[in-house]
């Protein structure tokens, strides 16, 4: 399920799916009637959800200006509000979200004591969490209620509150009870190790990181030190253990500072965070996992090889790419270390798809063969368990650099205008840039089997109305439009069912 299915209750999502709506319509006024037949509600459906909007909209801001209008009308002009300020304000409202920030911030957290402070049954918690209980279960975390909080490994249960508390904020506020002083000196000491701290959005998301640490260590909610970090690690002088103790306001044993400190350099590691080629964190990963032995590196090392041999046999220097060796390292160590599957920020944005095109289940299906392949070596038994999991975290950082065309089928296009040379200049010369069409003039003797004809007059769609038909005008505006249309036509010509 995507984030807002899981956090919000039937009623809180649907205003958050008008709200987006509202936020992506083009026109300055919309009438109710035209939202009620695009979102399939009635109209009294609409009227009184969009009244509920714009109760919402005045808690938020003060000098909020209506934008409901009289004849069934909204004035979408007065909407102010981005869809991440009311995201966050629709969750504040959630208890799944109310829940969460409950245990994180409260000194003795209690069930009974939530259920009193928000005025709710402690049947209607169950229910209203029930998604995001599930979501976690494939984690091995649960939420506990004597002492209100979650059990499990404390590392993933750390990487499942960011997820929900970045994608709840998306950096607007940081909702937690933390010394903001202590968070600076921690994010000031340890941002080199980060590629997050070189970008804008990057050094929110390590912010959040930190007082996440703050908030669950200041509990006696420690990370263990895990030996399978031994090889990165042990007796590595970048890695700094000794330090985190002078940064910190409370008390923590010698154990606990080593199982801290690792879990923090683990972070830096644990997705594929490069970006910058020039990136110093870059370099010393790659120096660090290829200066001992280990089964992480020589997997790493053993997938380039294949790739380049089968996967771009045309351009083999992609898998030298330091960017690419990198985020395979990191990926490829995350799976080394849990050995299961942990959470994901992207599963939570992105829908699965029900189909990819052709291109993409070919990488995929060879990327599988050697998973399926390096399971039966002894060195590699660590994918045993989610070789297929690593497999498709692999395709997703490759499909890019992956040329589908040779697998695919080109689009059909015809080009139906005025015949001058000063009209059809500019439009040819658009679709010869985009290497997945075929274009040629609208050939009136015998093709009907075009994917797409792009005409100027409305004259062919009433001749023959089963024809795809796409008209313009004589201006650029229509090129997005155009090249949106043909990239959805190409992919459902190439898409295969999963």
């Amino acid at each position: 399920m995507l984030y807002e299915e899981l956090m919000l209750d039937p009623s809180l999502l649907l205003r958050f799916n008008i709200f987006k709506y509202l936020l992506k319509t083009e026109k300055p006024v919309l009438s109710i009637s035209q939202l009620s037949e695009d979102m399939e509600l009635n109209y009294q459906q609409s009227v009184i959800e969009l009244n509920e909007i714009e109760e919402e909209l005045k808690e938020i801001e003060s000098d909020h200006k209506e934008i409901m209008m009289r004849a069934g009308k909204v004035n979408i002009q007065n909407i102010k509000i981005s869809v991440d300020e009311y995201r966050y304000h629709l969750l504040k409202k959630a208890v799944p979200f109310q829940y969460i920030l409950y245990f994180l911030n409260e000194e003795e957290p209690t069930i009974e004591k939530f259920c009193e402070k928000y005025f709710v049954s402690r049947s209607t918690v169950s229910r209203k969490i029930d998604n995001l209980k599930k979501h976690l279960k494939h984690f091995n975390i649960r939420f506990t209620y004597t002492e209100a909080g979650m059990s499990g490994d404390e590392r993933l249960i750390r990487m499942a509150l960011f997820d929900i508390l970045w994608l709840g904020t998306r950096g607007i506020d940081i909702p937690l009870n933390i010394d903001t002083e202590i968070l600076d000196s921690l994010i000031n000491h340890y941002s080199h190790y980060f590629p997050l701290s070189r970008t804008y959005f990057g050094t929110r998301e390590l912010r959040l990181f930190g007082a996440l640490f703050l908030a669950r260590v200041s509990k006696q909610n420690f990370a263990k030190y895990d030996p399978r970090y031994n090889f990165l690690m042990k007796d590595n002088p970048y890695y700094d253990f000794s330090s985190l103790k002078d940064l910190v306001n409370f008390e923590m044993t010698p154990r606990q500072l080593k199982g801290e400190s690792s879990f923090i350099y683990f972070i830096a590691h644990y997705a594929p965070f490069y970006t910058i080629r020039e990136d110093s964190s870059l370099k010393q990963a790659i120096h660090d996992f290829s200066a001992r032995p280990n089964a992480v590196n020589d997997f790493v090392n053993e997938f380039r090889s294949f790739a380049k041999k089968v996967l771009f046999p045309d351009k083999p220097g992609v898998m030298d790419d330091p960017l690419i060796i990198g985020n395979l390292l990191n990926i490829t160590f995350t799976f080394f270390v849990y050995r299961q599957p942990f959470p994901n920020i992207t599963s939570l944005v992105f829908a699965p798809a029900k189909n990819q095109t052709q291109g993409g289940y070919v990488l995929e299906q060879n990327i599988m063969n050697f998973m399926q392949s390096a399971t039966e070596n002894p060195s590699f038994n660590f994918i045993n368990s989610i070789h297929g999991l690593l497999g498709k975290s692999f395709k997703q950082l490759l499909l890019p650099y992956f040329n589908q065309f040779p697998y695919s089928d080109n689009l059909k296009v015809a080009v139906a205008l005025e015949h001058n040379a000063i009209f059809v200049r500019d439009i040819y010369q658009f679709l010869e840039d985009l290497r997945f069409v075929d274009a040629e003039a609208y050939d009136t003797s015998a093709r009907d089997d075009y994917d797409l004809i792009i005409t100027s007059s409305s004259i062919l769609q009433k001749e023959k109305p089963n024809l795809k038909i796409f008209q313009i005008d004589y201006t650029n505006e229509d090129l997005v439009p155009l090249y949106m249309n043909l990239r959805k036509i190409y992919d459902e010509k190439n898409f295969v069912n999963k």
